[in-house]
């Protein structure tokens, strides 16, 4: 009976490591795969967060220029406003110096009466004289003016008085003259100051903005322009020549 009890114990003993293998085997492939999916998560951490900073970074850059540009806008504003006031001045005192310039010729040549077909400071064509004023109008005014001055507002009947009338505001570098043409609302017809019809063979007048009433016709150097008859201008006058001959 002993002798079968220690053949018993004796086979046993082989199987026991047999048994523990897969135990053994799963105590070291379970420490091989967690430290890769530490370092996976480590990076995707790592990547989170840098994408945070950027997103951060970014969005204050965004602020920063958002906030300059502004700026810029509001200093090119302010600098288109000072540039139309200063323009505005320098136009204003350019023709005070015209006027004063105007004045001392008068001034100079004030000693008695001269043998010419036209009065002084206005300039003859054929058989009228023309007088470019130098004084700030409106239309009306204008038309006043050349009434006050014992003329007519220019009423321009020919090719060859609109190439003299060119040429002599040329002469005023970038300054407008009013004409007596005009006409209310954008379909009205041009007339003239005295009510006849513009005959569209003597020059190209441009469109005016739609919402203007009241549009007149202004020359500027070369060029014939249209402008609400509200605003400034200088303007020209025409007048018959003296047959005498004395001004």
């Amino acid at each position: 009976m002993a002798e079968v009890t220690y053949a018993d114990l004796k086979f046993m003993t082989p199987e026991q490591p047999r048994n523990q293998e897969p135990h053994e085997a799963k105590a070291k492939e379970s420490p091989t795969a967690s430290p890769h999916w530490r370092l996976a998560a480590v990076i995707l951490g790592i990547f989170c967060l840098g994408l945070l900073v950027t997103a951060g970074v970014l969005s204050v850059k965004f602020t920063q220029v958002s906030h300059l540009v502004s700026e810029w806008h509001g200093n090119l504003t302010q600098k288109r406003e000072f540039l139309a006031k200063l323009t505005q001045q320098v136009e204003f005192l350019q023709a005070q110096n015209l006027n004063l310039s105007e004045t001392v010729q008068q001034l100079a040549s004030s000693k008695g009466h001269r043998c010419s077909p036209c009065s002084e400071n206005w300039l003859q064509h054929g058989e009228n004289c023309y007088f470019f004023s130098t004084k700030w109008k409106t239309w009306q005014e204008s038309k006043a003016l050349c009434s006050s001055l014992a003329s007519r507002f220019l009423k321009i009947e020919s090719k060859k008085e609109l190439d003299f009338i060119l040429r002599s505001a040329q002469s005023y570098s970038s300054y407008s003259f009013w004409i007596a043409l005009s006409r209310k609302g954008v379909d009205g017809s041009w007339l003239w100051e005295d009510g006849t019809a513009f005959s569209t063979d003597l020059f190209h007048i441009p469109e005016a903005s739609s919402s203007l009433y009241s549009i007149c016709v202004s020359i500027q150097g070369a060029s014939v322009n249209a402008a609400e008859c509200g605003s400034y201008k200088f303007c020209i006058c025409e007048k018959m020549a003296n047959p005498v001959g004395t001004a």
